[in-house]
């Protein structure tokens, strides 16, 4: 097998390339397919990865920035056990679990040759970093989470304005809430969506439930409309409907989008007792 890397350390990297699972839903174990392997956080692997990649080298600090949020973005996709993607011949990738728990970084085991084992070593340690950024994503498109309120855990200051709003109605909510859908009878690929999802909100009022989503600028990349439109069309099949508000919406006027999601939930469970009614006979 021929290696991948360049005379100058950058690996030609390909996030679609030769991906694997092992079936079983279990972590790959540290053995892997190559010879060193390495424990990171996300934000760490997404160093290494703008470190190596080709592409980062003639990108401004913005062009970067937008890299890192779309490799980001693939990434948490791919945050499910048994997942490995051989990225290149010399550098590999397994999905590793989040051994600090549930609202923590996702972290992942790189796999290397030892023509790059001594440069991973140099940027896990922050010696070499060529990316700046913050560990912790404002949009919360890596899953990770900065804030907590009530005992509840958010990625962002406008999830947290949403929490409060929710919180003076009275009305049962959970928040960052994941689990499980089939995709058996859907045209939902492996790519758009793993199986596993992830509500912002969900709201219940006399048995119904409504999600609502706060959207930040990553769900405007085109990959992630349309993971989007997949998760909203199987979780809709599966009897939750979704209202989506921007962000800054939910940042600036949360009480406002609360009173509106939930005008549109009394108004659901209004329907649908009409519907469930018993119609008078007629003679």
């Amino acid at each position: 097998m021929s290696s991948s890397l360049n005379d100058d350390g950058v690996v030609n990297l390909n996030l679609d390339g030769n991906e694997h699972n092992t079936g079983d839903n279990t972590l790959v174990p540290i053995g892997g397919k190559l010879p060193y392997c390495f424990e990171v956080p996300t934000s760490k692997l997404l160093d290494v990865f703008i470190a190596l990649s080709p592409r980062s080298r003639n990108l401004t600090v913005k062009q970067r920035k937008k890299l890192r949020q779309q490799v980001n973005s693939k990434l948490y996709n791919k945050t499910r056990p048994g997942f490995y993607l051989e990225i290149s011949t010399a550098f590999h990738v397994a999905y590793a679990g989040q051994p600090r728990g549930a609202g923590t970084q996702h972290h992942w085991r790189i796999f290397c040759t030892e023509e790059l084992k001594a440069r991973i070593e140099t940027l896990i340690a922050g010696t070499a970093m060529t990316v700046e950024g913050q560990s912790v994503n404002a949009n919360g498109a890596d899953g990770n989470y900065s804030r907590e309120w009530g005992g509840l855990y958010f990625r962002s200051e406008a999830e947290v304005r949403i929490a409060e709003a929710l919180n003076q109605t009275g009305l049962l909510f959970f928040a960052n809430t994941r689990g499980r859908v089939g995709l058996q009878d859907t045209v939902v690929s492996n790519d758009q969506l793993t199986g596993r999802v992830e509500a912002d909100f969900m709201i219940f009022h006399q048995g119904k439930c409504l999600i609502l989503e706060v959207d930040g600028q990553h769900h405007l990349e085109d990959g992630q409309v349309i993971r989007d439109y997949a998760r909203d069309r199987v979780l809709l099949r599966a009897g939750l409907p979704t209202v989506r508000f921007t962000a800054k919406d939910c940042f600036e006027r949360p009480h406002e989008v609360v009173s509106e999601v939930v005008s549109i939930l009394l108004q659901k469970c209004s329907f649908e007792m009409t519907i469930a009614q018993p119609r008078p006979m007629t003679l």
